[in-house]
């Protein structure tokens, strides 16, 4: 009998426009594994982090606009590197990467829908203590 456990979180996020947005993260971000449901609704994945989303133009308006974005978090191995390839594949960095008090080392990128992207790893520091994976 398996034990009973939360295994993750894929929020459905709204986007403008579905295929544009499926477009962006095969081309740009090198996800794979597209599907699609319809018109409106689909998705991908890069290794584990599995993206689900839902064409509704106006909800992500009102989730991304001027006064605010609406923040995701993906955690990572080995950040350098994809530091490194986001430089390569020009996508424009929000923030720089910086160890935060916090324990994590990230950078973030804002991507079509304008969610404001955060790429994270735990500091080697924290990886040490850590006594499980964030």
């Amino acid at each position: 009998m398996k034990a009973k456990k939360f295994v993750r979180n894929t929020p459905h996020l709204p986007v403008r426009n579905l295929r544009a947005t499926l477009d962006y993260y095969r081309d740009h971000l090198g996800f794979t594994d597209e599907w699609t449901f319809g018109h409106t609704d689909g998705g991908l994945r890069r290794d584990e982090l599995r993206l689900l989303f839902g064409e509704d133009s106006s909800f992500t308006n009102d989730v991304n606009n001027e006064k605010h974005r609406l923040s995701l978090m993906w955690f990572v191995d080995n950040i350098d590197e994809f530091v490194s390839e986001f430089k390569m594949r020009n996508i424009e960095v929000a923030a720089d990467l910086k160890t935060h008090p916090y324990g994590l080392r990230e950078f973030a990128f804002i991507d079509i829908n304008g969610y404001y992207v955060r790429i994270a790893e735990l500091a080697e520091e924290e990886q040490k203590e850590a006594p499980h994976n964030i």
